[in-house]
């Protein structure tokens, strides 16, 4: 079972989502849950359990690190917060110990507090969803994963999609519509793994704004199986569109722009990093609205580029002989594999948006302030041109 799609969800699942995900399979497993509504640190909540006669308490905690500190802080927080006795503990985690440290917590955590505990870490949980059949619908439900095919090639696939997509953009085909011909399109896709699925039952007028580059992407319209942006079509009420953001009901989301910055020789904008930057960020909040779940892959192209180049930013002391059109009429920028819908969207775009400047003959991106910390380590600022 080793890097099945199941797993690669499991590994990325969110709290809220495994809170739900352990309720149902122990309820599978015979428990009555309760949850508490009581939360820890972590976003945590608890839950109580009764099997038989017997009280107990679930805690879920997808935290990365120091799993086992976790554990001991989670069963001394509720033997301190409620006023009961517990029979049992069951402490879920995403995790995955080796079996010898899996069983030497249960111990310690018994011996410290007198309560029987149980560790389901992920193999466990894993285990009980691929081993039987009954549970297929948790899969589907909780994880986003068609349990009848776990052990597809992700990220191929997904690459296979991202490569539909683009070359339609590349015919000048839009969703909806069609694209302008002449300027160079800079084209922004961000992939969540399930769209390469087909058990989707979400109705396209269902779906939440698409992602934008800007406020002014409003006015979404909806068609039979897409919401796309309505309001940059040249000549008003023609088809041919140079911007538009849309989502599609598998969950794909797809942006174009020309960003072009109007001078004798041709350039895009040295705000393009923040508009990039904009569209992914959006797209995780239209994810998360939608339960749409992760890993989400952000693809980057330009299209038409040979002979732009990016505009210099004003006020920069870069010579003017450092800057290079760009040599390419088509300009890849390196995937990006998001497993957080709350992650920081410039920082884990920094080294994609650094390749994009260094093809126009820079170091680096001009949207980044590096500076140095007491202990030497470099971090970087988002500060971006407008």
């Amino acid at each position: 079972m080793s890097n099945s799609r199941i797993e690669v969800a499991l590994q990325t699942v969110g709290s809220d989502r495994f809170e739900r995900l352990m309720h149902d399979l122990l309820e599978r497993e015979g428990y009555t849950v309760d949850p508490t509504g009581t939360s820890g640190p972590d976003g945590g909540r608890d839950a109580f359990l009764v099997d038989g006669d017997r009280d107990g308490i679930l805690h879920c905690s997808v935290q990365k690190d120091n799993w086992v500190g976790k554990a001991h802080d989670d069963i001394e927080t509720a033997v301190e917060n409620f006023d009961r006795d517990f029979d049992f503990y069951i402490f879920a985690t995403t995790q995955d110990p080796s079996t010898t440290k899996r069983d030497r917590v249960e111990e310690e955590l018994h011996e410290e507090w007198g309560i029987p505990t149980t560790v389901w870490d992920f193999s466990k949980i894993r285990n009980s969803l691929v081993g039987d059949r009954e549970n297929n619908d948790l899969i589907r439900e909780h994880l986003r994963v068609d349990p009848n095919r776990p052990f597809v090639d992700i990220e191929s696939e997904v690459d296979d999609l991202y490569e539909d997509l683009l070359d339609r953009v590349k015919r000048r085909q839009a969703p909806d519509g069609t694209i302008v011909e002449d300027p160079a399109l800079v084209v922004v896709h961000v992939i969540p793994q399930e769209a390469v699925d087909d058990h989707h039952d979400r109705y396209a007028g269902d779906l939440p704004h698409p992602p934008q580059f800007e406020k002014r992407d409003a006015y979404a319209v909806t068609r039979p199986k897409v919401k796309i942006t309505e309001n940059n079509r040249r000549f008003h009420d023609g088809t041919e569109r140079e911007r538009y953001t849309a989502i599609h009901r598998d969950g794909w989301t797809e942006g174009i722009f020309t960003a072009l910055y109007p001078s004798d020789n041709p350039q895009l904008r040295t705000s393009i990093d923040r508009l990039i930057a904009n569209f992914v960020h959006t797209a995780l909040g239209t994810f998360d609205e939608a339960d749409i779940y992760p890993p989400y892959y952000v693809y980057v192209s330009i299209l038409g580029a040979e002979g732009y180049t990016l505009s210099r930013p004003s006020g920069s002391n870069r010579p003017p002989s450092n800057v290079r059109p760009f040599t390419e009429d088509e300009i890849r920028l390196n995937r990006v594999q998001i497993d957080n819908p709350d992650v920081d969207v410039p920082d884990v775009m920094r080294k994609t948006f650094d390749q994009l400047w260094r093809h126009g003959g820079w170091d680096h991106s001009v949207n980044y302030q590096a500076s140095e910390t007491d202990d030497g380590e470099t971090v970087y600022e988002w500060n971006p041109y407008r």
